[in-house]
């Protein structure tokens, strides 16, 4: 959620708080939809069918929606500073990519969206 204060902060400025919450919810919905087809028939043809246990599956959070918010400050200013644990500076364009990265591979490993420390 400091996230969501920090790149949020931005987005709101440059395009408006209406379309802040737009983006919020089209990316909770994105996120929501992948995560249902992913479960319901990516999952189920890789490990053979043994029905849905859903003691297992993570809550549908706002990781989505803050990722997207975070990664579209990302791609409208590349060259920004992005502190990350309070300490590491690193170039926007860089966390943009480590961001996706690391999220693709937590999926194809099974383990669900991550969610890294920014600020």
């Amino acid at each position: 959620m400091i996230g969501l204060y920090f790149f949020g902060t931005n987005i709101g400025k440059l395009f408006g708080p209406e379309f802040l919450l737009k983006l919020y919810l089209a990316g909770a919905l994105g996120g929501s939809i992948f995560f249902l087809v992913h479960k319901a028939l990516i999952v189920p043809s890789t490990e053979g069918y043994r029905g849905w246990d859903s003691s297992r599956i993570p809550g549908l959070g706002a990781s989505a929606a803050v990722n997207a918010i975070i990664l579209l400050d990302v791609f409208l200013f590349p060259k920004n500073i992005i502190y990350v644990n309070l300490i590491i500076p690193v170039p926007a364009i860089l966390m943009g990519a480590i961001l996706i990265g690391t999220d693709l591979w937590r999926v194809k490993k099974g383990r669900g969206i991550s969610q890294v420390q920014l600020i």
